[in-house]
C-alpha cells in the first residue's frame, strides 16, 4: 500500500465550511494491514460523554468522513448521504454499506467507525519499524461537530501488521495533512441552490414592490405565528400584514430577486432581513423543510420542535444592500438557528 493516499472521491470535494470541533477520549484505533485488500481494516472506538446524537446534522442528506492519518501515512473514507443512512429511534445514526462492508454510527456517548472498503490505502508495512508512533482520526457528519480522537501514548501493538491502541484520552489531533470533508450537498430535490439573476438592483428598496411585500420577524423552524403552527400559520400572518400574500417559497423568493424587491428589506419589527427559510413549494414533507416527523407528529413541515429526528430546515442567506440572495446551506437544526419567512404576492 502507498503512503499519504487519499480516496479518489476525497479528491473531487470542496471543503466544507467551517465546522465546530471536539477532542473526545478513544476507546479503541485498530489499523490492520495486509496484502490481500479484502482484509484491510480500520476500527474506531469512542464511549465518550462528548460525543452528542445532535451534532451530527444529518448525515442522509450531507454524508460523513473519517479522516486516519499519522506522520507518515493518511485516508480519506467518505460516506455518501442516501439511503445507506438510518436513523432508527430518532436517536442515532447508522450508517452501513452491504457493498464496502463499511459501517458508521454515532449516538449520544458513542461513535463506532469500521472501514473494509478494497480502496483501504494505509500502509503500516512500509513504517515498521519505528511504526505510527500515533494515528489521529477525525470524523464528521454532516455538517456537524467534526470529532477529534489521537492516540499515541497508550499503544498497544504498533509493526507491519498492525495498530492498536486503547483507552486515549481526549486531547487535540495533529494537523491534519490535507483536506477531507463530508460530501454536505447544498441543493434540495426541487429547488434551486443559487441565484439566476446576476442584474445589479438601485440601492434601496423600490417605492412599489412587485412580488415581496415585506416580511416576518424571525423564527424558528417550528412557524408559529400567532399561535397557529406551521406554514398555515405564516399564510396568515403575511395575508394579515401584507393583505393578498403568503409565505414565499424559495422560487418566489428568487422571482422577487430579479424584481429589485430585497435590497434594504426589513421585517414587521423593522428589523434588518439577512436570510431566509428555504420553503420548498411542493407539498410532500421533507427533511430539508422541520417536518415534525416525531412519533404521533403531524408530518407536516416547518412544524417540527426538536433535535431528536432526522428533521433539518434549509436556508439562503440575503445582502441586504445589494438585494442578492446566496445559495442554499446545508439543513440545520429547526429549534436552534432562527431566519425570516418573506410574504409574496
Amino acid at each position: 500500500m502507498s503512503k499519504g493516499s487519499f480516496s479518489a472521491a476525497a479528491l473531487l470535494l470542496v471543503s466544507a465550511a467551517v465546522a465546530p470541533a471536539a477532542d473526545v477520549s478513544t476507546k479503541k484505533i485498530l489499523i490492520k494491514d495486509n496484502a490481500d485488500t479484502t482484509k484491510r481494516q480500520v476500527l474506531v472506538l469512542s464511549k465518550d460523554a462528548g460525543v452528542a446524537f445532535a451534532d451530527a446534522d444529518t448525515p442522509s442528506v450531507g454524508g460523513a468522513s473519517v479522516h486516519i492519518y499519522s506522520a507518515t501515512d493518511a485516508y480519506c473514507a467518505i460516506l455518501p448521504p442516501g439511503a445507506n443512512w438510518k436513523s432508527p429511534g430518532g436517536n442515532k445514526w447508522k450508517y452501513k454499506d452491504a457493498a464496502s462492508k463499511n459501517i458508521a454510527q454515532i449516538k449520544d456517548g458513542r461513535i463506532l467507525v469500521k472501514i473494509k472498503e478494497d480502496t483501504l490505502d494505509y500502509s503500516l508495512a512500509d513504517n515498521a519499524p519505528p511504526g505510527q508512533g500515533a494515528v489521529n482520526v477525525q470524523v464528521q457528519f454532516g455538517t456537524g461537530t467534526r470529532y477529534c480522537m489521537r492516540c499515541g501514548g497508550t499503544v498497544v501493538k504498533d509493526d507491519a501488521a498492525k495498530f492498536l491502541a486503547k483507552d486515549c484520552a481526549a486531547t487535540a489531533c495533529d494537523a491534519e495533512p490535507g483536506s477531507c470533508d463530508p460530501p454536505n450537498p447544498t441543493t434540495t430535490t426541487s429547488t434551486s441552490t443559487s441565484s439566476t439573476t446576476t442584474s445589479t438592483c438601485p440601492p434601496g428598496a423600490p417605492v412599489t414592490p412587485t412580488e415581496l411585500q415585506g416580511a416576518l420577524p424571525p423564527t424558528a423552524g417550528r412557524f408559529n405565528y400567532n399561535l397557529v403552527l406551521g406554514l398555515p400559520g405564516a399564510d396568515a400572518a403575511c395575508n394579515t400584514n401584507f393583505p393578498g400574500t403568503h409565505a414565499c417559497t424559495y422560487p418566489e423568493l428568487q422571482a422577487a430577486e430579479v424584481a429589485c424587491d430585497l435590497p434594504s428589506l426589513t421585517d414587521t419589527n423593522g428589523m434588518t432581513v439577512t436570510s431566509f427559510w428555504v420553503i420548498d413549494p411542493s407539498p410532500s414533507p421533507s427533511l430539508t423543510q422541520c417536518v415534525d416527523d416525531n412519533i404521533g407528529g403531524s408530518n407536516l413541515n416547518w412544524e417540527y420542535p426538536t433535535a431528536h429526528t432526522a428533521s433539518r430546515g434549509t436556508r439562503v442567506d440575503l445582502n441586504n444592500t445589494t438585494g442578492i440572495l446566496g445559495p442554499i446551506q446545508p439543513p440545520q437544526q429547526c429549534n436552534t438557528s432562527t431566519r425570516w419567512v418573506g410574504c409574496c404576492l
